[in-house]
């Protein structure tokens, strides 16, 4: 594999950026957006799982996720015959294109608002729970186990980056909710889980509802390729925006 030294990095053909503890974030931000050359970069593969390393570019804009290390998921040479092939590493992504809902573009739906009043919206109440329920639903393919106990570990303790949970409740009854992270006055939304139908849209309505009631600049969805995703996030008044706009707002309001 093709490795390509730069001063504030060091990347591959396929466009992976090799991410220590000695690179910093934001410098590799500005790396990239600074030449067209750069373009086509948008993830780094980190090699440590430490919550501050990982919490250092999620405050920098990263969305972290996770994979299996193996020859089939990681393109830099390295000596996989050592390693355990259950062994896991971050990603860092840090997309050309973001969707971010801002809150006066928020929209509700009729059938969403009539139910709302059914449920009661607690944050932070049981995050280890809403956690576990998220992965028994879709499985570990990326919060996989290390980034799991990143996340606890960044729920429990304070970093710049905190991991909070949204839970909607009925009659006393976990119904819905998810995980995300919280970087000054901008949440970006990670993965959830219902148990009943509706639910799932009553909690995030009453999530953006309440990052709106309480100021934040906006909501960051990532980027995702699944068209049934997109289209529920744009009915909720989501648009995509450029990663160098994306990175101009972060800045200014992770330090809110």
């Amino acid at each position: 594999m093709n490795l390509i030294t730069d001063d504030a990095f060091v990347y591959n053909s396929d466009g992976d950026i090799l991410v220590t503890k000695n690179n910093d974030p934001d410098k590799i931000i500005d790396k990239i957006l600074s030449d067209e050359k750069y373009d086509t970069l948008e993830r780094g593969v980190g090699l440590s799982f430490s919550p501050r390393f990982l919490g250092e570019f999620m405050f920098s804009g990263f969305y972290i996720t996770s994979d299996a290390l193996n020859k089939n998921t990681i393109s830099f040479d390295m000596n996989f015959s050592s390693m355990d092939d259950l062994a896991f590493f971050p990603l860092l992504n840090i997309w050309k294109t973001q969707t971010v809902l801002f809150f006066e573009n928020l929209h509700i739906s009729r059938s969403t608002s009539r139910i709302i009043k059914n449920y009661e919206l607690r944050i932070n109440y049981d995050f280890e729970n809403v956690l576990d329920n998220i992965t028994r639903t879709h499985g570990d393919l990326w919060i996989t186990p290390p980034l799991k106990e990143i996340l606890i570990t960044l729920n429990q303790k304070n970093y710049k980056s905190k991991a909070i949970s949204f839970e909607v409740y009925k009659n006393g009854e976990l119904k819905a909710g998810e995980i995300g992270i919280k970087t000054g006055k901008i949440y970006t939304s990670y993965s959830g889980f219902y148990r009943e139908s509706s639910a799932g849209s009553v909690q995030l309505a009453m999530m953006l509802q309440y990052l709106k009631d309480n100021n934040y600049d906006f909501c960051n969805f990532g980027t995702d390729s699944s068209k049934s995703n997109n289209e529920y996030k744009k009915k909720l008044g989501a648009t995509y925006i450029d990663r160098l706009d994306f990175v101009n707002l972060w800045r200014e309001g992770r330090v809110k």
